[in-house]
């Protein structure tokens, strides 16, 4: 006790008190006893682990430029610097876009009035993302029509893989082919090496280049480097339809089929061969989800070429053209013509090639400057292949009989007149109801007054007619070759024709004109 108080004295003086020391003591006494419980085994100890716990090589490896993979990379270096993110938006209008009627003369037209000003049409921005490659130092811009269909003209942004982001302004487009080109003011700028599509071989490597989901995965990193996938040729000559984003179907021939993924956003990119030369644009999947299956397709870029030189030349694409409507001869369309392959003219366009050359509806085209065509989509390749004005011979069959007629290509047209073509009856066998094509009908159908024919007013469900897509609006031209002028002469041409057998018709169904063959009732 004495010695506290001895303790005390000394430390008075200097602010300390004995509560202050006290809790010194304790708190050094506390850390002394965690020291010591912190002594316990290792994890390696515990685990029984001998030795290191991972091996590791960290030198780096050669790579042989000229191995497949120095190659792959050296494309890769190569390209990638000129392949571009494409982001748009575009106006969409939604709700109201009502038409207002002439209520004038109605007691509710101010009911209405209110009514439908209360729900306006509405706009919302809806964006967009693509690929796109630099095919020059003036900076225009290789991609998809698709891409940029229909967007806000002020709302194209392109940015380069160095992150530098511009403004971009549309030089031309073509839906048909699906290719556009846009133009951006920049200097410096990357440029790809077109390649040659015409003498792929299946098998050989591809390398598919572009931007899947914009650069949704670099926004963070702020790195802008594109995706790279890399597979071989699957097939060539490929041909496909697909769904736009407006329900729309559009059809696309002569493509490259590539398993190199292909995503969504990926579309405008190039397609690369091992040489770092661009072979196709990536264009579509084949897909049940949505997603990316291992089968993609490009626009082979030497069709490319050709749209480019036209939009640049003439500021639209101009192909060449013939003016014939065709079908497949499909086996049915065969046994009645006579002719087991081929592609059947259904129709002539009136003053087209076609018609100067002397082609006529009923003849089944076989060759193209000597080479065998066997769909209507591989005969159309063959035409759009050729220079406008430039001579093509067709081997055909008519009436049994082998023929060989040249023809000079044309522009095809921007607007295509139908060819001139030559009250109510029910035909039983048919399980249809015809009229003459009067004022009225003309009218109602959109029948030009060119068209000569009966009009189908009525199908019976169900009946062969309906069986085989005939409908209200038909023009039934022709019945087993025998032109139909009028309902005498359909009369007659039905009046040959028994229960159960198959009638040859030609029938304008929409824009269309076609052969059919039906089987009537026994």
């Amino acid at each position: 006790m004495e010695k506290i108080e001895k303790l005390k004295r000394v430390l008075k003086p200097k602010g300390f008190s004995l509560l202050l020391i006290i809790g010194v003591v304790f708190v050094g006494l506390m850390m002394l006893s965690g020291a010591r419980s912190l002594n316990h085994s290792s994890f390696a100890e515990t685990k029984g682990l001998k030795g290191p716990l991972y091996q590791e090589n960290i030198e780096s490896h050669f790579i042989d430029p000229e191995s497949l993979q120095g190659r792959i990379i050296k494309v890769v270096e190569r390209v990638s610097p000129a392949v571009v993110s494409i982001s748009t938006e575009r106006t969409v209008k939604v709700g109201g876009g009502f038409e207002f009627p002439d209520w004038s003369q109605s007691p509710f037209d101010e009911f209405f009035r209110h009514f439908f000003e209360e729900y306006p049409q509405r706009e919302f921005k809806q964006k967009g993302l693509g690929s796109g490659m630099i095919i020059n130092k003036d900076g225009y811009i290789l991609t998809n029509e698709h891409v940029i269909h229909k967007v806000d003209k002020d709302r194209i942004k392109v940015t380069l893989p160095d992150g530098r982001t511009f403004k971009a302004e549309i030089v031309g487009v073509d839906e048909e082919s699906d290719i556009a080109i846009l133009k951006i003011k920049g200097d410096d700028l990357p440029v790809v090496t077109l390649g040659d599509s015409d003498n792929l071989k299946v098998g050989q490597w591809a390398i598919a280049i572009g931007n899947p989901f914009g650069f949704a995965l670099s926004q963070l990193s702020k790195r802008y480097e594109p995706t790279v996938t890399v597979g071989v040729i699957s097939a060539t000559k490929r041909a496909m339809q697909a769904r736009g984003s407006e329900g729309t179907v559009k059809t696309y021939t002569d493509l490259i089929q590539t398993d190199a993924s292909i995503n969504p956003g990926n579309s405008g990119g190039p397609l690369v061969n091992i040489w770092g030369e661009v072979i196709g644009v990536n264009t579509a999947i084949l897909t049940p989800s949505g997603g990316s299956i291992g089968i993609g397709f490009a626009i082979p870029i030497n069709k490319a070429k050709k749209i480019l030189q036209d939009l640049a030349k003439y500021g639209e694409v101009r192909w060449s053209w013939i003016g014939i409507y065709m079908q497949e001869l499909t086996p049915e369309l065969g046994e009645k013509f006579g002719v087991k392959r081929g592609i059947l003219v259904a129709d002539v366009i009136k003053e087209s090639p076609a018609d100067k050359a002397g082609i006529r509806s009923g003849d089944v085209i076989q060759k193209v400057n000597g080479k065998e065509v066997n769909s209507p989509l591989e005969l159309r390749e063959e035409v759009l292949k050729t220079k406008i004005g430039e001579k093509i011979t067709l081997s055909l069959i008519r009436e049994g009989k082998k023929i060989s007629l040249t023809l000079t290509t044309a522009q095809k047209p921007k607007e295509i007149a139908r060819s001139e073509i030559r009250e109510g009856k029910e035909e039983k066998l048919l399980g249809i109801k015809v009229s003459s094509i009067t004022p009225e009908l003309r009218e109602k159908y959109g029948i030009g007054e060119d068209e000569q024919g009966v009009v189908i007013i009525d199908v019976e469900k169900g009946s062969p007619a309906d069986k085989v897509g005939l409908s209200s609006g038909d023009v039934i031209k022709e019945v087993n070759r025998e032109v139909i002028g009028s309902l005498d002469d359909f009369e007659k041409a039905m009046g040959k024709v028994n229960p159960g057998d198959i009638v040859l018709l030609k029938v304008r169904h929409g824009r269309w004109t076609m052969f059919i063959t039906v089987r009537t009732r026994r």
